[in-house]
């Protein structure tokens, strides 16, 4: 039997520098991983998402729940966005109840107007926010009280341990009223994520069918709709990245990914996106349709995936005009007299309002001018499945 010693060696230079090396590089992957979660599997990346409550926001909205890598700290809701304030807060509650993790995180809807002006959805959109395209849940004898949504959004702000993340998918109605009155609240925001404006590419607001004669061809709805609550977030210098019509619009909806979405529905969430990605594509009249809030939800949880980013100084254009609103929108004559600022309401201008322009004096934004539309739709589709 042979007997083997052990003999200790000093490790020469070459293997410190080996060992040296290896604990580096496990170093940053362990660093890496804990971006994402801590070592208890907490999600270490708190957000709010503040929403219209539109088609695409109902998507958006489920791929944050669905999310491990995101604590969803809480949810408000603008009542001038595409659900009022007697819908969108049941509807989203409806779908934060698909994820599990999130179905209790609190809701909350703001003002039904914008903070100037008469700018309002077409009715026939806010009755299909409403109704959820039929998926909308049966409401019970006694309606559920939701908090003020400036009041619940600034309490979370309060409340949170570190800065958080906001992820804005329609008017900025919410936020430009929390930082106006809470000037102080805007050091809990460590970034603004919002899917708005138009750079470089026209505006959307014109829309065949609904909005045909409007003479706005530069502005984007979520800006459109507010522009002087756009104004003021974008001028706050608080750090923003803007998802813009530049990049939605290399992100459209086809065929083939509704088809993708279709081939697996093995949990709610993803049941529901399957259903509502159908009923999307069969109610398309014009051939147009993008991932305008989800791209923006994925961004906030995967920045890497725009692969062009450039820094530029704009602000949103909100001077007075003449602008009573679309023609299928709310009334000009049920609009508060005065505005969320304590002014007399006034008309904006109507060729330009809600127009997302470059200014010398305007903040100095991250715009995010394309997006890799192929890792998209994988990253949206499998956080999706997701248990």
């Amino acid at each position: 039997m042979t007997v083997h010693s052990t003999t200790y060696v000093k490790p020469n230079a070459v293997a410190r520098f080996l060992t040296m090396a290896l604990a580096f590089l496990l170093s940053a992957i362990f660093s890496q991983s804990s971006l994402a979660q801590d070592s208890r599997g907490k999600p270490t990346k708190p957000l709010i998402v503040d929403t219209d409550m539109g088609t695409d926001d109902w998507l958006a909205l489920i791929y944050v729940a669905q999310n491990k890598n995101i604590d969803l700290l809480g949810v408000t809701i603008v009542g001038n966005g595409l659900a009022s304030c007697e819908d969108g807060p049941d509807n989203a509650r409806h779908l934060l109840s698909l994820s599990e993790r999130n179905a209790d995180k609190p809701i909350g809807c703001g003002s039904d107007w914008p903070l100037n002006g008469y700018a309002s959805y077409p009715r026939i959109w806010r009755e299909t926010g409403s109704d959820m395209m039929g998926e909308a849940p049966t409401k019970d004898q006694a309606p559920t009280l939701y908090p003020d949504g400036p009041t619940l959004l600034a309490r979370l702000l309060r409340e949170a341990d570190s800065p958080v993340d906001i992820l804005a998918i329609g008017s900025m109605s919410n936020i430009a009223t929390v930082i106006k009155a809470q000037p102080e609240l805007k050091r809990k925001i460590s970034r603004i994520i919002s899917m708005g404006g138009a750079v470089d590419v026209p505006g959307n607001v014109r829309v065949h069918g609904f909005t045909d004669e409007h003479t706005n061809t530069q502005a984007e709805w979520n800006f459109y709709i507010d522009p002087l609550a756009a104004q003021i977030v974008l001028q706050s210098g608080i750090p923003i990245t803007l998802v813009p019509l530049d990049a939605t619009n290399k992100v459209p909806l086809t065929d083939e990914f509704v088809a993708r979405a279709q081939q697996t529905k093995s949990t709610p969430a993803e049941s529901f996106v399957a259903r509502i990605f159908q009923k999307i594509k069969a109610s398309i009249t014009n051939g147009e349709y993008f991932h305008w809030d989800p791209l923006a939800a994925v961004l906030a949880s995967k920045p890497e995936l725009c692969d062009k980013t450039q820094q530029i100084r704009l602000t949103v254009i909100a001077k007075p005009g003449n602008d009573d609103g679309p023609d299928q929108g709310i009334p000009h004559d049920t609009f508060p007299l005065i505005n969320g600022m304590g002014a007399l309401r006034t008309g904006l201008d109507e060729q330009a309002a809600g127009a997302t322009v470059r200014s010398d004096q305007g903040g100095l934004i991250d715009v995010c001018l394309h997006a890799d539309a192929a890792a998209f739709e994988a990253e949206f589709l499998e956080t999706i499945r997701s248990n």
